[in-house]
């Protein structure tokens, strides 16, 4: 019974009012992409509340595809990947990876979704062509961070690896 209630009350710290949802489906793609607060998306997942916060970004995108640069739309398929590897949920995580592939970016951007995929596929050889090519086009970039931490921490979750050498 105890276990019921806490599951209970976990549920609903996740859990979205129509009107949290519907300020949130609001804002302008910045604002709601960095928006502190209880209801944005990043303190939601931050909360271990990785299934409304990926929601929310779907809900984001549909509500407001139509008017998101197309940067913007690879950004959100990104960022749902990006909160289920964060969960350990790798295998999940993958297909929106590739979304944000398919909706394409700068040379920039698509490098550095590639590595994040060759990391998550374990394929250390993509991984390493694809920080080199990263190295190459943006080699101030704090990405480039991350994509050192994909290396130095191979084989560990998205979690630790991602920021394994900051």
């Amino acid at each position: 019974m105890i276990g019921l209630l806490l599951a209970a009350a976990a549920a609903a710290q996740c859990d979205l009012s129509p009107g949290q949802t519907s300020r949130q489906l609001s804002l302008g793609y910045e604002q709601f992409d960095t928006q502190a607060g209880p209801d944005g998306w990043r303190q939601l997942n931050a909360r271990g509340c990785v299934d409304t916060a990926v929601r929310l970004l779907q809900d984001y995108f549909t509500a407001n595809g139509n008017r998101l640069t197309s940067s913007e739309r690879s950004e959100i398929a990104f960022h749902r990947g990006q909160a289920l590897a964060f969960a350990g949920r790798d295998a999940e995580s993958v297909r929106h990876f590739e979304e944000a592939l398919r909706i394409g970016g700068d040379d920039e951007w698509m490098t550095y979704v590639e590595a994040t995929l060759a990391f998550l596929r374990r394929d250390r050889e993509a991984l390493n062509r694809a920080r080199e090519r990263y190295a190459k086009i943006a080699p101030d970039s704090m990405r480039l961070n991350v994509l050192d931490g994909f290396l130095k921490c191979n084989g560990e979750s998205y979690a630790k690896a991602v920021h394994c050498a900051m």
